[in-house]
Parts: C-alpha cells; sequence; structure tokens
C-alpha cells in the first residue's frame, strides 16, 4: 500500500519538471492536478504518466470554476454558468454544457472534473444567488458530467457566501445545493476561507468542526472529501497541514507546492502508527473512482469532442 497514491501532484505547462512529474508517478502518486495545457500536450502527458507509473490508471484532474478552457487552453468556450438561467431552457443548457465538459475532457485524457461551484452569488462561476436555482444547475450540470463519463468534486464548502452568515442562516442558503446534491456528488471541497461562526482558528479545508462535525455528522455526508489545492491555500507548512487534514477525514490531498514533501509527511505519520485506516479508505474509493469513469463512454477525438462542443452551442 502506498500513501502517495491519496496525493494529486499539479503539473503546469511549460512550468513544470516532467522529470520530477516521472518521480512522482513511479512513486505512486494517484494521478495529477493539470494546468495550463493545450488538449494534446495534456493527452500526451497523461499517456506517459500512465506508462511510467506502477498502476497504469491514474485519475487526472481538471480544477476549473467555470469553463474547461482555464486548463485546456484551445478548449471552446461554453455559457458561463452566471448566463445559463438567460437561456429559454436552462436545465437543458445546464446538462449539455456538463456533458460537453466531461467529452471534451476525456478525449484530452482528464478524468476528473473538479466542478461544479455551488457557492450563492459569489462570482461569474456562480449559477444564481438563489439556493435552489443553484441546486438545479449545478444538479444538471453534473448529471451531464456523469453521462459524459467524468467525475465531479461540488465545491466550496460550506459555501463561500456565507463567510459573514450564522449558522443558522446558512442552513437556509448555503447548505440547500449540497444537502440536495449529495448522492450525486463524487467528491466535495471544503473552502480555503475562515468561517468564524463555525470554526474561527483554522481554514474549512483544515477544520476538523467544518469537516467532521458539520459536514460528515451534522449533515450526515458520507461520501468522499477532497483537499483544495494547496497551492492556492497560502499554507505555511504543507507536510503537516496535508497530515492534519487526513487526519478530519479527507481523502485525497490536491496540487501542493511540494508533493514530495507531503507524501514524506503522510509517511512519517504511517510509520507512527496513525492514518492507516483512512489512506486504505482513500485508496478503496480511488478503485472505485476509476471503475466508474472505465464504465463510461469511449473517449472522442479531441478534435470531434471540440467540434461536438462548438456545434452543440451554436445553436443555442
Amino acid at each position: 500500500m502506498k500513501p502517495a497514491r491519496i496525493v494529486f501532484p499539479g503539473f503546469w505547462f511549460g512550468k513544470s519538471s516532467i522529470k520530477k512529474a516521472e518521480d512522482l508517478a513511479r512513486r505512486g502518486v494517484g494521478g495529477f492536478c493539470l494546468y495550463g495545457a493545450t488538449a494534446q500536450k495534456a493527452q500526451d502527458f497523461v499517456k506517459h504518466m500512465q506508462d511510467v507509473s506502477p498502476y497504469g490508471r491514474l485519475l487526472f484532474c481538471a480544477d476549473i470554476s467555470d469553463n474547461l478552457c482555464e486548463v485546456l487552453t484551445d478548449a471552446p468556450v461554453l455559457p458561463s454558468n452566471s448566463k445559463i438561467l438567460t437561456y429559454e431552457y436552462p436545465q437543458d443548457v445546464a446538462y449539455r454544457k456538463g456533458y460537453l465538459t466531461a467529452r471534451m475532457a476525456l478525449a484530452a485524457g482528464i478524468n476528473w472534473v473538479l466542478a461544479p461551484v455551488v457557492d450563492l452569488g459569489y462570482n461569474t462561476s456562480a449559477f444564481s444567488d438563489e439556493p435552489f436555482k443553484v441546486t438545479q444547475m449545478a444538479g444538471d450540470f453534473s448529471a451531464g458530467l456523469s453521462n459524459g463519463g467524468a467525475l465531479n468534486c461540488i465545491k466550496y464548502f460550506p459555501g463561500v457566501s456565507g463567510v459573514l452568515k450564522t449558522l443558522a442562516q446558512m442552513e437556509d442558503a448555503e447548505f440547500v445545493p449540497y444537502k440536495h446534491m449529495f448522492r450525486r456528488a463524487d467528491a466535495i471541497m471544503p473552502s480555503d476561507m475562515i468561517f468564524p461562526n463555525i470554526d474561527n482558528d483554522n481554514q474549512a479545508m483544515l477544520s476538523d468542526k467544518m469537516i467532521q462535525g458539520l459536514l460528515k455528522k451534522r449533515l450526515n455526508y458520507k461520501g468522499c472529501v477532497v483537499s483544495f489545492p494547496l497551492f492556492k491555500g497560502h499554507l505555511k507548512y504543507e507536510g503537516p497541514s496535508a497530515v492534519k487534514m487526513l487526519h478530519s477525514k479527507v481523502e485525497n490531498i490536491f496540487a501542493p507546492h511540494d508533493a514530495e514533501q507531503v507524501i514524506d509527511a503522510v509517511e512519517r505519520e504511517m510509520d507512527k502508527g496513525f492514518l492507516m485506516d483512512e489512506i486504505i479508505h482513500a485508496i478503496s474509493n480511488h478503485e472505485m473512482f476509476l471503475s466508474k469513469v472505465s464504465a463510461g463512454p469511449e473517449p472522442l477525438s479531441i478534435k470531434d469532442a471540440f467540434n461536438l462542443a462548438e456545434k452543440d452551442f451554436q445553436k443555442k
């Protein structure tokens, strides 16, 4: 059992070292989060890492807020989440956006789309400022992703728009999309912000009160929790922070500045006799995710997937 498997290093095309990525793949990481690739370069990278890895099958993530072109720079731009409700049939548009996002991602070898954002009206990646509209649009988008063959990730728990609200106020607003989408969520990603009325001492992604106390116990979420991308999280010490997340029942660590440091910290914690059950559970979930994406539709060529997306929204 390789604890490295719960770590997903970031790879920034044009910046990151391919040799370091190869070393991490050989060490047994579970996959990579990709940033700033053309679809063809992403596809080539995915194939190479799977050839190098001792597992042969990995999960590759697109860390997006709204559109796949944030990661695959040549991907067609689909309607922004904030514009979907302006269409005559918004549910159809949300579903098609999710489906086409998955088809384009899979064509490039990406099988885990870290979306949708279900925050309420916080920025352009929000579907709406109304909880039930967010629930409906995000649910249809996630259904499209699933039918298109990609995993999803609902984010950013507990809802960035609730940072200054009481817990009771969040129950009637920010928590609504989560509670309605738990069964559809492959994973949930906590925010990197501090929510004073829940835990004034820790960012949500580092908070046992937030993840175990609120998400797992109070809201009764039984599924996978993944980390906010560590390189975005303003963490001083990534290794101890990753260990703290794992003790709080986060299962996968995404995009640290220094993946080797994180893996070393997790291995040291296991050598002390901790985290064995957590790592076993996370690896079991990892296998389930691989089976799910393997059972999905065959990937299209990059050209066919991009053409499908372009033609679909020319009609709308």
